[in-house]
């Protein structure tokens, strides 16, 4: 039983080839997949070249979840007219949304990778066993989707050694996500 949990069921697979995100950048080219393949809920992640600060070299990447894949990364390569920075009252400077990424994405000039993650088999989390035909889906559920984004935010900075450009501190920590899935699994047995 040790032996089957050892190996990570949660893999990491090619999104769209290089081919594709050359096109996307470079002409404005959207993938017709991202609204036909690629409409279904996920845990994605960029890769970015590796980055030089002051004389240390880390890799970053930024990992997200979404109920539609497709229309998710539409949104992060979507050029936007407006700054990425707000003024928000007297004298303070608020940065819009996904600043971060989109700023990572047009700079990178097209020399990143996204991936999905995929479930290769049975995952357990703290007595959570779910597999990639579990009914519902595994990402389709929106707790065990934030769950899986949080864990790969975890595996990419520990385990693969990237250094995630997602913020930190928001309101997805593990912890209460499985407590929320537990509970509404919960209520679904006593149902």
């Amino acid at each position: 039983m040790r032996e089957q949990f050892r190996r990570c069921n949660l893999q990491w697979k090619e999104l769209l080839s290089a081919a594709e995100i050359r096109g996307w950048i470079d002409h404005q080219q959207v993938p017709k997949r991202l609204t036909t393949d690629l409409a279904y809920p996920g845990v994605y992640r960029f890769t970015f070249p590796e980055a030089r600060d002051a004389g240390a070299a880390h890799t970053p990447c930024y990992i997200g979840e979404a109920g539609n894949i497709g229309k998710r990364l539409r949104a992060h390569f979507r050029l936007e007219n407006q700054d990425n920075a707000r003024v928000s009252g007297p004298r303070t400077l608020k940065l819009r949304a996904g600043w971060l990424v989109r700023g990572s994405l047009q700079n990178s000039r097209g020399n990143f990778s996204l991936e999905i993650l995929t479930i290769e088999g049975p995952v357990s989390f703290c007595g959570l066993v779910f597999e990639p035909d579990s009914i519902p889906p595994p990402f389709e559920n929106s707790f065990l989707r934030k769950m899986l984004e949080n864990w790969a935010i975890l595996a990419s900075e520990h385990v693969d050694h990237l250094r995630p450009l997602n913020v930190r501190g928001t309101p997805h920590i593990l912890a209460d996500i499985l407590k929320n899935a537990r509970k509404k699994s919960s209520k679904q047995r006593n149902s």
